[in-house]
């Protein structure tokens, strides 16, 4: 999976798309974005008031995708059931 795609599989699986932001920085969202550096890491995190919560980088943007995919899905899931 790749950034581009994150957004409609996680609308597709019934997770607000309001709660995740793909590239950038955004507050009170889910966020998943290439690293500055341009090593090819990749970071995902909880952004609220300027402070990186549950942040955890990755080798690859398939594996920040599927991370920050399957941590949502499972929240969603576990909140209506």
């Amino acid at each position: 999976m790749r950034a581009g795609e994150l957004a409609g599989w996680l609308v597709a699986a019934g997770v607000a798309d309001a709660a995740v932001s793909v590239g950038a920085e955004a507050d009170r969202a889910w966020c998943v974005r290439a690293v500055a550096d341009g090593d090819g890491t990749w970071e995902v995190f909880w952004c609220e008031r300027d402070g990186r919560f549950e942040w955890t980088r990755f080798d690859d943007e398939s594996a920040a995708c599927f991370s920050l995919f399957g941590r949502l899905v499972w929240a969603r899931l576990a909140a209506s059931g």
